[in-house]
C-alpha cells in the first residue's frame, strides 16, 4: 500500500472544551485515529421553555422545493422531513413583502397554514431581507398571532439578515421599530470587518450595535468551516455575558452559481466541516442554531431532501432550470441529526447504529472538467468518508480501474477521513470481524469530462 493524505477529525469524549481540531497528516491507508463516543399548541413560554436549545432551518421562501405554485401539502411535506432530523422550525428568509414582492407574504401565509395543520409543533419566524425590512409593521402584525408563530417572552419572534444594509447604516432604526412593534428581535447584521473572522473587537462592535435586540444571528455561509467555527466560540460568550441569545449558524458547502457575480466556493472537505461548524456551537453555548440553508439552490448551501423523479438516482431538477441538476445534498442532514441531538440535549448521544456518510464531486478539480469558482484553498479531489461506529470496523472504498482498493482500519466512534477520487462509481463497503454489514455504491459516477455539477458536492448514505 502506498501512502495517502487523509483528513482525520478528533471528536474529544466528554464536556467540549474547544472546538474539534482538524489534522491533516501523511498516513498509511490503515492507520485512521480513533474518535471515542460517550455513550401543541403554541404559547407565551415559560422560563424553562427560553432556556431550551432550539434548531431551525434558513428557509428561502423564494424558491420552495414544491415549485412555484407549492401546495400546503408540499411545505407539509418539507416540514416533516425537517422534523424528521430534529428541526424546529424555519427561519422564512423574505427579500420583499406585500408592497415590493407580493408572492412572499403569500407564500409565507401559506406555509404558517400548513404549519399549523402538522400534528406536531414546528414553529415559524419571518427573516426580513431586502426590502423586506421596509414592511416590518405589516410582517409582525401579519404572523403574531398565528398558531405556529415563534413566541419568546410572549413576544413574537423576528430576524433579518444584513439588517439596516450592508453597512448597518439603518440598523439603529430598524432595532428600535422593531422594540416598538413588540417583537423579540434577533437580526443578523455585518460587524465592519464584513464577512472576516469575527474577532474580540468585532464581537464587542456587534454587541454595542444590537441595543434594544433580544440577540444576534450570525449568518456564517461564506467562509471557510474553521473561520465560521472559531467566529462562532468568539461570538457566544460575549453576547451571553451581555444577556443576548446567540443563534449561531451551521451550513454544509457553499459555492455560488457559475453564472453571475457570486462563483466563489468555500471548501468543507465533506461533512468534516459542518461537523467542526456544530462543535463551535455546542462549545459556545450558543442558544439557538440556524442551519443555513434549507433550500439556498444558488449558493448550494442546501439540506433539503431532493424530490427525486422515478428513476432518477441522486439528482434532480428544483424550481428553476438555471440552478441545473443538483447533487443531493440529504447525507449533510442526515449526518446532522446526530450533532442536533447532541447541541439540544448537551450530551454527546452514543452511536447506536454503523452509519456511513459520503461526499464527492461528481468531475474533480483535477480533471480541469469546467472552470473551477474562486476559493481561498485548494477544492478538494478525494472522496470524503464520514462514519459512525458501535464498534471497530474496516472501511473498504474501491474504484473501477483502481490498482488495489482503499482499506482503512476505523475504531469506534466518529472518523472523518478521505481518499484519493478516480473516474466511476464509487462502492463502499464495511466490515466487522470478516463479516460484510454495509455494502453501498455511490448513486452518480465521478467522471473526467462532464462540468454539470459545477464543483457541488453530491452525498449519500448507508446504514446496517
Amino acid at each position: 500500500m502506498t501512502a495517502t493524505l487523509l483528513l482525520v477529525a478528533v471528536v474529544n469524549p466528554g464536556p467540549l472544551q474547544s472546538r474539534r481540531r482538524l489534522i491533516l497528516a501523511c498516513l498509511s491507508l490503515s492507520c485512521v485515529l480513533p474518535v471515542p463516543i460517550t455513550a401543541h399548541a403554541i404559547a407565551p413560554l415559560s422560563s424553562l421553555d427560553k432556556n431550551r436549545k432550539r434548531v431551525f432551518a434558513h428557509y428561502m421562501v423564494a424558491w420552495p422545493r414544491g415549485g412555484r405554485q407549492a401546495s400546503i401539502e408540499s411545505y407539509r411535506s418539507e416540514m416533516r422531513d425537517a422534523h424528521a432530523r430534529g428541526i424546529d422550525g424555519f427561519a422564512l428568509n423574505c427579500g420583499g413583502w406585500h408592497r415590493s414582492e407580493p408572492q412572499y407574504k403569500q407564500r409565507v401565509m401559506s406555509m404558517y397554514e400548513a404549519a399549523g395543520s402538522l400534528d406536531f409543533d414546528f414553529t415559524l419566524f419571518v427573516s426580513a431581507d431586502g426590502h423586506a425590512q421596509d414592511e416590518i409593521d405589516d410582517i409582525v402584525e401579519s404572523t403574531r398571532d398565528l398558531k405556529a408563530q415563534l413566541r419568546m417572552d410572549g413576544k413574537p419572534v423576528l430576524s433579518a439578515y444584513a439588517a439596516g444594509g450592508k453597512g448597518f447604516s439603518n440598523g439603529a432604526a430598524l432595532i428600535d421599530h422593531a422594540r416598538r412593534l413588540g417583537a423579540f428581535f434577533v437580526p443578523h447584521f455585518f460587524p465592519e470587518s464584513g464577512e472576516r473572522l469575527i474577532t474580540p473587537v468585532a464581537a464587542d462592535q456587534i454587541v454595542q450595535r444590537l441595543g434594544t435586540a433580544d440577540g444576534y444571528f450570525y449568518f456564517g455561509a461564506a467562509g471557510l468551516p474553521e473561520l465560521i467555527a472559531d467566529s462562532v466560540e468568539c461570538l457566544g460568550p460575549e453576547l451571553r455575558a451581555h444577556g443576548k441569545l446567540f443563534m449561531a449558524p451551521v451550513t454544509p458547502y457553499y459555492r455560488g452559481l457559475p453564472a453571475g457575480t457570486n462563483y466563489r466556493a468555500f471548501e468543507t472537505e465533506g461533512f468534516s466541516g459542518m461537523a467542526a461548524e456544530w462543535e463551535a456551537a455546542i462549545a459556545s453555548n450558543a442558544s439557538w442554531v440556524q442551519i443555513v440553508t434549507w433550500n439556498d439552490w444558488a449558493e448550494s448551501t442546501y439540506v433539503a431532501p431532493l424530490p427525486m423523479p422515478a428513476g432518477a438516482a441522486g439528482r434532480a431538477h428544483v424550481y428553476d432550470d438555471r440552478f441545473g441538476e443538483l447533487p443531493s445534498h440529504a447525507a449533510y442532514l442526515d449526518a446532522s441529526a446526530y450533532y442536533i441531538q447532541w447541541f439540544k440535549t448537551g450530551n454527546q448521544p452514543a452511536i447506536l447504529r454503523d452509519q456511513l456518510f459520503y461526499f464527492y464531486r461528481l468531475n474533480p478539480p483535477a480533471s480541469a472538467a469546467g472552470t473551477p469558482p474562486q476559493s481561498q484553498t485548494p477544492l478538494s479531489t478525494r472522496i470524503h468518508v464520514s462514519v459512525f461506529l458501535t464498534a471497530p470496523a474496516t472501511l473498504i472504498v474501491q474504484l473501477p480501474g483502481a490498482d488495489s482498493d482503499r482499506q482503512i482500519d476505523v475504531h469506534v466512534g466518529i472518523t472523518h477521513l478521505s481518499v484519493d477520487s478516480r473516474a466511476g462509481r464509487p462502492r463502499f463497503v464495511l466490515k466487522r470481524q470478516g463479516k460484510r454489514i454495509i455494502d453501498k455504491s455511490g448513486e452518480q459516477p465521478i467522471t473526467d469530462d462532464d462540468s454539470s455539477g459545477a464543483y457541488n458536492y453530491f452525498s449519500g448514505s448507508a446504514q446496517a
